[in-house]
């Protein structure tokens, strides 16, 4: 009886923690409908429906966990929801015909990650498919060489029952379970410079073989996409991943030095790769032209300022794309520095939240899946955000639970649900 009260304790005590924290998501949307109200914006036909459906699945998704996985941790999915619903007013304040869809997407995004949280509890059964899930990673980018639309230079999408799929969401959840499967096994071989079996002293290089060998199809096949974005992704998620796994920093080295040659090499051989890293150079080089759209960025930054200009009384609708690849610098212009900072902490707290959780984990295949969650989340957003500061150069992909997009939404919440099932399978409950 002193067991099982506690169990329930522990259960009670996470999700009214969570419970409590998702108050934050609905303060924050019903503020930003009352906010663009006021500001004079014409909101879209079926406002109040977009935030009732949005509240009723952050209260769905809430009462779910509490019978699927009612010990996982309570920060992740409620840091999440906010990031939803800042994602949700900017992409109503930017682009409202398309709002209704998104709450949509948010809604089907809930659902599949409450699957994955009930399903990923016995998340060791996917470490079978370890090599199954590389070989469906390569499978999906020839389909996508083959069959894919070319948009803004890149065949990135695979258009199914007139709906646009942007396939690389789901090749980097295949290469998450591959890297993981892999590590886990050969973590301990990768960290030691050289081992000794039966008298002999081999290296480590035969052990590289595989792992390299799936990284390269997957870098080969998306460098015949033009997806040079996806490319940088998946190696610093390898990089990250093996850093993890053995401490060592010669991978860290060695994917930096193969990241640098991947963009040297993109650089000659794509226009639109040359046009982006030009842009990033000198974007005042052709401001009306090729670089109207990262000078609008600067301007948005700029002129947001510290406190921004409101929301509802900025100008970042005149940013080409704002609702998906430049969304944080609208964010930064009408929240202004404060807003824009507080929304990185998010992506930080998100990110200390999966690695605590994996540090709780028993079990390595379960310490790098669910860090490695966290960490191909985290370096999405640095990646997207860096490019919006023309830190680095743009590259077409989406900021995790924010921008606008179908894929990119459901796959962010599968890999939610994923998190959230290891952590409740690493939480037992507390003895009394």
């Amino acid at each position: 009886m002193a067991l099982r009260a506690a169990s329930e304790g522990l259960t009670a005590r996470e999700r009214n923690i969570e419970l409590v924290l998702l108050a934050g998501s609905a303060g924050f949307i019903l503020l930003a409908w009352r906010a663009l109200d006021t500001a004079g914006f014409v909101m879209p036909a079926g406002s109040g429906r977009i935030v009732t459906q949005f509240l009723s699945m952050a209260l769905f998704g809430h009462f779910a966990l509490r019978l699927v996985a009612p010990r996982a941790a309570a920060q992740p999915y409620a840091t999440a929801l906010l990031l939803v619903a800042v994602g949700l007013a900017f992409v109503t304040r930017l682009a409202p015909g398309v709002a209704q869809d998104q709450v949509n997407w948010v809604s089907l995004g809930v659902v599949v990650m409450v699957v994955a949280a009930a399903a990923s509890r016995w998340y060791p059964l996917l470490r079978a498919s370890t090599y199954t899930a590389a070989l469906a990673a390569i499978v999906l980018l020839v389909l996508t060489g083959l069959f894919g639309d070319t948009i803004n230079g890149a065949r990135l999408w695979i258009t199914v029952a007139g709906q646009s799929v942007q396939t690389t969401e789901a090749i980097k959840l295949f290469m998450l379970l591959f890297l993981a499967g892999y590590l886990a096994s050969e973590a301990d071989v990768l960290a030691a410079s050289r081992i000794r079996l039966a008298g002999r002293t081999y290296g480590t290089l035969p052990y590289l073989i595989p792992l390299g060998g799936a990284v390269f199809a997957a870098v080969a096949a998306l460098a015949l996409l033009k997806d040079l974005g996806s490319i940088a992704l998946l190696l610093l998620l390898a990089m990250a991943m093996l850093y993890v796994a053995t401490g060592r920093l010669r991978f860290v080295a060695g994917g930096l030095v193969l990241l640098a040659a991947t963009g040297v090499a993109g650089y000659f051989l794509f226009g639109h790769v040359q046009d982006r890293v030009d842009t990033w150079l000198d974007p005042f080089a052709d401001p009306g032209g090729s670089g109207y759209q990262a000078t609008q960025s600067l301007y948005a930054i700029q002129a947001g300022g510290v406190t921004g200009e409101g929301l509802g009384l900025g100008e970042p609708d005149v940013i080409p794309a704002a609702p998906t690849d430049y969304i944080f610098s609208a964010v930064a212009e009408e929240l202004g520095l404060a807003g824009a900072v507080g929304l990185v902490l998010l992506y930080v707290v998100l990110l200390f939240a999966g690695l605590r959780v994996a540090m709780g984990v028993e079990n390595d295949y379960g310490r790098l899946l669910a860090s490695g969650v966290v960490l191909l989340i985290a370096i999405q957003a640095a990646v997207i955000i860096a490019g919006n500061l023309q830190l680095i150069p743009t590259t077409g992909i989406t900021l995790p639970f924010v921008s606008y997009g179908g894929s990119s939404i459901v796959v962010n919440f599968l890999l939610l649900g994923l998190l959230l099932g290891v952590s409740h399978s690493a939480a037992p409950p507390r003895q009394g």
